[in-house]
Protein backbone atom coordinates (compact mmCIF):
# COMPACT_ATOMS: atom_id res chain seq x y z
CA UNK A 1 0.00 0.00 0.00
CA UNK A 2 2.92 2.37 1.18
CA UNK A 3 4.22 1.89 -2.33
CA UNK A 4 1.16 2.96 -4.29
CA UNK A 5 1.06 6.14 -2.48
CA UNK A 6 4.73 6.94 -3.20
CA UNK A 7 4.30 5.73 -6.88
CA UNK A 8 0.72 7.71 -8.19
CA UNK A 9 2.77 11.46 -7.00
CA UNK A 10 5.52 10.44 -9.22
CA UNK A 11 3.01 9.33 -12.03
CA UNK A 12 0.91 12.50 -11.47
CA UNK A 13 4.28 14.48 -11.93
CA UNK A 14 5.22 13.10 -15.13
CA UNK A 15 1.91 12.98 -16.60
CA UNK A 16 1.70 16.77 -15.80
CA UNK A 17 5.01 17.82 -17.42
CA UNK A 18 3.78 15.64 -20.81
CA UNK A 19 0.55 17.62 -20.86
CA UNK A 20 2.08 21.49 -21.61
CA UNK A 21 5.21 23.15 -21.30
CA UNK A 22 5.60 25.02 -17.96
CA UNK A 23 7.95 28.00 -20.09
CA UNK A 24 6.57 29.83 -23.02
CA UNK A 25 8.70 29.24 -26.11
CA UNK A 26 11.23 32.07 -27.03
CA UNK A 27 9.20 34.67 -28.91
CA UNK A 28 9.80 34.81 -32.81
CA UNK A 29 12.32 37.52 -34.47
CA UNK A 30 10.49 37.51 -37.62
CA UNK A 31 6.47 37.28 -38.08
CA UNK A 32 3.64 39.30 -40.05
CA UNK A 33 0.02 39.17 -38.81
CA UNK A 34 -3.26 41.55 -39.19
CA UNK A 35 -3.36 44.00 -36.40
CA UNK A 36 -7.33 44.80 -35.05
CA UNK A 37 -6.22 48.19 -33.60
CA UNK A 38 -8.64 49.69 -31.09
CA UNK A 39 -7.05 53.07 -30.26
CA UNK A 40 -8.97 55.68 -28.42
CA UNK A 41 -12.40 56.24 -29.88
CA UNK A 42 -10.45 55.45 -33.32
CA UNK A 43 -10.59 51.32 -35.11
CA UNK A 44 -7.87 50.70 -37.57
CA UNK A 45 -6.77 47.33 -39.19
CA UNK A 46 -2.79 47.22 -40.46
CA UNK A 47 -0.45 44.36 -41.52
CA UNK A 48 2.47 44.31 -39.27
CA UNK A 49 5.50 43.19 -39.95
CA UNK A 50 8.90 42.38 -37.62
CA UNK A 51 11.92 41.64 -39.96
CA UNK A 52 13.88 41.23 -36.57
CA UNK A 53 13.73 42.87 -33.02
CA UNK A 54 13.71 46.39 -33.12
CA UNK A 55 12.40 46.45 -36.83
CA UNK A 56 8.63 47.06 -37.35
CA UNK A 57 6.64 47.86 -40.46
CA UNK A 58 3.26 48.66 -40.00
CA UNK A 59 0.72 49.01 -43.52
CA UNK A 60 -2.70 50.32 -42.84
CA UNK A 61 -4.90 48.46 -44.70
CA UNK A 62 -8.60 50.45 -42.72
CA UNK A 63 -10.35 53.19 -42.54
CA UNK A 64 -10.24 53.84 -46.46
CA UNK A 65 -8.29 57.58 -45.58
CA UNK A 66 -5.58 55.93 -44.47
CA UNK A 67 -5.13 52.86 -46.18
CA UNK A 68 -1.66 52.21 -47.61
CA UNK A 69 -0.14 54.34 -44.88
CA UNK A 70 3.05 52.95 -44.06
CA UNK A 71 5.23 53.12 -40.65
CA UNK A 72 8.50 51.71 -40.37
CA UNK A 73 10.02 52.02 -36.88
CA UNK A 74 13.43 50.97 -37.05
CA UNK A 75 17.21 51.98 -35.45
CA UNK A 76 15.56 55.24 -33.70
CA UNK A 77 13.79 56.62 -36.54
CA UNK A 78 10.75 56.58 -38.31
CA UNK A 79 10.14 56.60 -41.57
CA UNK A 80 6.29 57.29 -43.06
CA UNK A 81 5.14 56.77 -46.54
CA UNK A 82 1.91 57.49 -47.69
CA UNK A 83 1.75 57.05 -51.86
CA UNK A 84 4.44 59.58 -53.49
CA UNK A 85 5.02 61.52 -50.03
CA UNK A 86 7.72 60.44 -47.56
CA UNK A 87 8.76 61.74 -44.46
CA UNK A 88 11.83 60.57 -41.73
CA UNK A 89 12.18 61.85 -38.43
CA UNK A 90 13.52 60.58 -35.03
CA UNK A 91 11.40 58.11 -32.89
CA UNK A 92 11.16 60.39 -29.76
CA UNK A 93 8.94 62.53 -31.93
CA UNK A 94 6.24 60.34 -31.67
CA UNK A 95 4.23 60.26 -28.42
CA UNK A 96 4.87 57.52 -25.90
CA UNK A 97 1.11 56.04 -26.85
CA UNK A 98 1.55 55.74 -30.70
CA UNK A 99 0.14 52.22 -31.18
CA UNK A 100 3.52 51.49 -33.55
CA UNK A 101 6.02 52.37 -31.20
CA UNK A 102 4.36 51.08 -28.02
CA UNK A 103 4.23 47.73 -30.02
CA UNK A 104 8.05 47.77 -31.30
CA UNK A 105 8.45 48.42 -27.40
CA UNK A 106 6.27 45.73 -26.45
CA UNK A 107 8.11 43.23 -29.40
CA UNK A 108 11.59 43.89 -27.78
CA UNK A 109 10.29 43.14 -24.14
CA UNK A 110 8.92 39.59 -24.91
CA UNK A 111 12.33 39.18 -26.90
CA UNK A 112 14.13 40.02 -23.99
CA UNK A 113 11.82 38.51 -21.31
CA UNK A 114 12.82 35.68 -19.29
CA UNK A 115 10.36 33.02 -18.91
CA UNK A 116 9.88 33.03 -15.23
CA UNK A 117 8.03 36.78 -16.45
CA UNK A 118 5.58 35.10 -17.93
CA UNK A 119 1.74 33.75 -16.71
CA UNK A 120 0.24 30.31 -17.93
CA UNK A 121 -3.31 31.35 -19.39
CA UNK A 122 -5.84 28.96 -18.84
CA UNK A 123 -6.60 27.60 -22.35
CA UNK A 124 -3.16 27.59 -23.37
CA UNK A 125 -0.92 30.19 -23.95
CA UNK A 126 1.10 32.63 -21.36
CA UNK A 127 0.61 36.90 -20.72
CA UNK A 128 3.45 39.04 -19.66
CA UNK A 129 2.71 41.94 -17.79
CA UNK A 130 5.71 45.21 -18.16
CA UNK A 131 5.95 48.39 -18.93
CA UNK A 132 6.73 49.83 -22.21
CA UNK A 133 7.72 53.50 -23.61
CA UNK A 134 6.59 54.39 -20.44
CA UNK A 135 2.78 52.82 -20.79
CA UNK A 136 1.89 49.36 -18.75
CA UNK A 137 0.79 46.71 -21.10
CA UNK A 138 -0.51 43.19 -20.76
CA UNK A 139 0.34 40.77 -23.54
CA UNK A 140 -0.53 37.49 -24.69
CA UNK A 141 1.29 34.79 -26.80
CA UNK A 142 -0.46 31.34 -27.67
CA UNK A 143 1.54 28.27 -27.04
CA UNK A 144 3.81 28.87 -30.21
CA UNK A 145 5.12 32.23 -28.28
CA UNK A 146 3.38 34.11 -30.92
CA UNK A 147 2.02 37.60 -29.61
CA UNK A 148 -1.83 37.52 -30.41
CA UNK A 149 -2.80 40.43 -28.19
CA UNK A 150 -1.57 43.96 -26.84
CA UNK A 151 -3.35 45.72 -23.92
CA UNK A 152 -2.27 49.18 -22.52
CA UNK A 153 -5.48 50.86 -20.91
CA UNK A 154 -3.61 53.67 -19.97
CA UNK A 155 -3.01 54.55 -23.87
CA UNK A 156 -6.80 52.99 -24.84
CA UNK A 157 -4.99 50.91 -26.62
CA UNK A 158 -6.28 46.78 -27.93
CA UNK A 159 -4.49 45.42 -30.35
CA UNK A 160 -4.83 41.90 -31.62
CA UNK A 161 -3.18 39.77 -33.96
CA UNK A 162 -3.89 36.99 -36.49
CA UNK A 163 -0.94 35.99 -38.30
CA UNK A 164 -1.23 35.70 -42.07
Amino acid sequence: MRRVFVIIPIFLLIFAGACGSAMPPPAPTEFSAQAHILFGESEFTAWVTQERPGALEVEFTAPEEITGLQLRLQSGNVMLNYGELQSELPASALPASNFAALLNGVLLRLAQASPEGFTRMRGGGWTLNGIANDLPYQAAIDQDGILTRVEAPAAGLEITLSQR
